[in-house]
């Protein structure tokens, strides 16, 4: 049987899914398993690194159901970036659970190398922040038992889960990474494209546990594991953070090119070619990808908070029974009256980065109801893409027009519909909406000559529906005001 797929390993912060992928850029095959996430304190938020692993274990299962494994020409892998996962280098056993990059526990650690701050902004293009791997290495260095001692003996391996995943189906014959994932510890020169010898002796890490840095398209070993899938080794041919692959997998190759993805969080990122653009106070360049030797970066603002709002206000709040009924309740109402909701639950990221926010509902009186609590909720995910895209337009002098959109979210119409509203641009919603699986089934398809060249992948994304703006300016403005006076109260709440 010939060789006529390419598989993706998809490991996201709430599931993992694995999609085959045809020559024609259908999905012929696919797999989700969901994951938990944990927190045992405010602000914390792990992941249990085996059940990371089992969950790519159960996908697998699922689609041996369907697909062989030798139709696969090769794997490719995406992951939520930054969280941290630290383990024996003999045994595979994890010395702690996954710090998520969601954790906020070395907000305290960023404070004591301050002094670093222009430094690790120059060489890494990211803000100090507890978003990042170094200080949550630092946290488990300082906090687990031992760990500090193994590592600096070289008994332990660091990985972000891109890392830790290929580790695994490689039956532990492989501690590697790619550019975009190293790019997002703060320990990654994305100048030389390098670890940073540096940063690395400030903050104390070993290099020896550090994966080796490939290009996103190189080989990153052979999968084996799990055995009942793998019956002969597939070569795992891409490896591309999250938000990489979704820009790559929404085929923006050409500069200025940007996509916005709306999940658990919100990411707008735009292809910035072979320029490192750091302009933008507040957003952060890095590296999109590197590919076959040759770089391409992006500008990126990363939200810390979009889709959780909306499962907080259903699981937690029980403002509804659904997102769907959220949805409805925020159409029966034209405005939100005044009021601005800002989900700064875990602090604020892009583009005012700052891990003392909290969230807060703001303007509410008697004649305010859930209809406008849920319009305000969903507003506020068109308002957090507005703050992101209004710093990229005014510090880069970027006149973005559109948006490729994908997520889970995207499929929301009323919530696109608003999006282009309040960022007065058009927005470009494809077919398949996971562009983060699609991104690194494309890059391994093309590493192993599945498809020839991006010519020919950027012909397989077609679009479903395109959103216009249909907001008067003068209503737009007056939205955008109340929301700016609510972010301004949100600040520092928590010092």
């Amino acid at each position: 049987m010939s060789r006529d797929l390419v598989m993706a390993i998809d490991i996201g912060s709430t599931g993992t899914k694995v999609i085959c992928v045809d020559a024609s850029g259908s999905i012929v095959a696919s797999a989700n398993t969901p994951i938990d996430s944990f927190s045992p304190r405010d602000g914390w938020v792990e992941h249990d690194p085996i059940q990371l692993w089992d969950s790519v274990v159960n996908c697998l299962g699922e689609i041996r159901n369907n697909v062989s494994s030798s139709r696969v020409a090769a794997v490719g892998i995406t992951n939520q970036r930054e969280t941290t996962v630290i383990w024996d280098r003999k045994t595979g056993v994890p010395v702690y659970n996954a710090i998520s990059w969601q954790c906020k526990r070395s907000a305290e650690i960023c404070k004591r190398y301050g002094h670093l701050e222009a430094e690790i902004e120059r060489k890494t293009g990211s803000l100090l922040d507890a978003y990042y791997s170094a200080t949550k290495i630092v946290w488990l260095f300082e906090n687990v038992p031992d760990v500090r001692e193994r590592a600096l003996k070289g008994e332990l391996l660091f990985g972000t889960v891109d890392s830790w995943i290929i580790w695994k189906l490689t039956d532990g014959t492989s501690h590697k990474t790619d550019s975009s994932n190293a790019s997002r510890t703060l320990l990654f020169n994305i100048i030389t494209n390098d670890w940073d010898d540096a940063l690395l002796k400030e903050f104390d890490i070993p290099e020896r546990i550090l994966p080796a840095v490939g290009d996103s398209d190189s080989l990153f070993g052979e999968a084996v594991a799990p055995a009942e899938f793998f019956v002969k080794p597939i070569p795992i041919m891409s490896c591309l953070g999250d938000q990489q692959s979704a820009l790559f997998g929404q085929t923006c190759f050409e500069e200025n090119e940007a996509k916005c993805t709306f999940g658990t969080c919100l990411n707008l990122g735009i292809n910035t070619g072979k320029i490192i653009r750091s302009e933008a106070r507040g957003l952060t360049p890095t590296i999109a990808w590197r590919i076959g030797g040759e770089m391409t970066y992006k500008v990126e603002g990363g939200v810390y908070v979009a889709g959780s709002l909306l499962n907080w206000l259903v699981k937690k709040a029980r403002l509804a029974s659904s997102v769907s009924e959220l949805t409805d309740l925020a159409q029966s109402v034209d405005s939100t009256e005044g009021i601005a909701f800002v989900p700064a639950f875990v602090g604020l990221a892009a583009p005012h980065w700052d891990m003392t926010a909290r969230g807060i509902l703001a303007g509410l009186s008697f004649n305010h109801d859930i209809a406008h609590i849920s319009r305000a909720a969903l507003e506020s995910v068109a308002f957090q893409t507005y703050d992101v895209l209004r710093t990229a337009r005014d510090g880069l002098g970027i006149s973005v027009q559109k948006l490729n959109v994908d997520g889970g979210m995207a499929k929301n119409d009323f919530l696109m519909q608003l999006v282009s509203d309040i960022c007065s641009c058009s927005l470009d919603r494809a077919e398949y909406l996971e562009s983060t699986s699609m991104g690194a089934a494309y890059l391994a398809g093309v590493s192993t000559g599945f498809w020839k060249d991006l010519s020919e992948v950027k012909r397989l994304r077609k679009t479903e529906r395109v959103f216009e703006p249909q907001l008067s300016e003068s209503r737009r403005e007056s939205m955008i005001s109340v929301w700016n006076r609510a972010v301004e109260r949100s600040k520092g709440w928590s010092q």
